[in-house]
Parts: C-alpha cells; sequence; structure tokens
C-alpha cells in the first residue's frame, strides 16, 4: 500500500495538497496549478490515488459557455484507515524544513518575531498560516513566501506586521492577533528586543 502512495514524487505532492487541504474538492487543473505538475501527470498519478483508497473522486457539473460539463473532482479520504499518519507525517515534514526557513528570515529585514499557525500545525480553521512581525520589504516577503508555497504545495495565509502595529495591537486586545497568540502555534523566531 505504502508503494501505491508514496513511489512517485507527482503523486507525494498530490497526496500532500489533498491531505492538507482535506475540506476542499480540486479538479486535475487545480492540482495541477498548486502542485507545479503536468496535468497529464497529475491525471495519471491522482488515479492510482484512487484506486489506493486515499482519495475520493466525484463528478460535479458546471455551466462552461452556457454547456453543462462534468468535471471530476477529488479530495482526500479521511476516514482513509492511515490519514491520520499520513497528514502527521506532512506535518513534521514541514517542520525539519524550518531551518531553511529560519535562515532565509533572518534576510528579509529586521524581523522580530514569525509564528506558524494554521495548516501548519494542523488548525484548519486558523485566519492565517503565517505572521510575521518587524520591518522588511514587503516585496522580498512576497517572494520568500511564494517559494515556500511552491516547496509546501498548498497556498499560505500571511500577514506582516511592524513592530509598532504588534505592540499596538497586543495593548488593545486585538482579537486577530490574540487568536494567534493563545492558539496552536510554533514560534519559529524571536527576537524581540
Amino acid at each position: 500500500m505504502l508503494t501505491k502512495l508514496f513511489s512517485s514524487a507527482v503523486r507525494v505532492k498530490i497526496l500532500k495538497l489533498l491531505v492538507m487541504h482535506a475540506a476542499k474538492n480540486f479538479s486535475a487543473t487545480d492540482i495541477a496549478a498548486v502542485t507545479g505538475a503536468v496535468i497529464r501527470g497529475v491525471n495519471k498519478e491522482i488515479t492510482k490515488l484512487v484506486e489506493a483508497g486515499a482519495v475520493i473522486e466525484e463528478t460535479k457539473e458546471r455551466d462552461v459557455n452556457n454547456k453543462n460539463v462534468k468535471i471530476k473532482h477529488y479530495r482526500a479520504d479521511t476516514q482513509f484507515i492511515i490519514f491520520d499518519e499520513i497528514k502527521s507525517i506532512f506535518l513534521k515534514l514541514q517542520l525539519v524544513e524550518l531551518d531553511e526557513f529560519k535562515n532565509k528570515i533572518a534576510k528579509l529585514g529586521a524581523i522580530n518575531y514569525v509564528v506558524l499557525t494554521g495548516n501548519f500545525v494542523g488548525a484548519s480553521n486558523a485566519k492565517i498560516d503565517l505572521l510575521m512581525v518587524g520591518h522588511a520589504s514587503r516585496v522580498r516577503v512576497e517572494k520568500f513566501v511564494s517559494d515556500f508555497e511552491k516547496r509546501l504545495g498548498w497556498e499560505i495565509n500571511w500577514a506582516l506586521m511592524e513592530l509598532a502595529e504588534y505592540d499596538y495591537r497586543r495593548q488593545i486586545g486585538d482579537m486577530f492577533l490574540f487568536d494567534i497568540l493563545a492558539g496552536k502555534k510554533i514560534e519559529v523566531y524571536s527576537k524581540f528586543v
């Protein structure tokens, strides 16, 4: 069974995307766009994941140019016997990449604090996945996050706050910030002066 799940790099990217976003449905085109894989490869590998029982295939009708078109959509089967273990593996592998992540953050600018939450810790109901506090070029941060998204295979919801804004929000008890700091999180970088 494990060879059916992990024997191809494209298959692993697809499985990771679907498991980390188990509540969402994706078409093959969506999967190809997010993972950077070729559509033909996605179709081949998704079929193997469906056969293994890790992925559910559903056909949905869409209106395209005034015609009803049937499009296959895929999602992870959360009832799959080893779904929780697979998700746990993907979450732990993300943590392994944190050392490289930390080194790149230090080069972005005067960053004081970085916290991972949301999909990084299995809290899919969180408002964001990454909070950065400090001064950095927004363009450089966007490029950094974009590159990291490509490696992870999913979109990261992120926020960059100046230190003064962070301090102000903490003082007034801002619920957005409170939810992040009180919730499940991984503090990646903390350099408060």
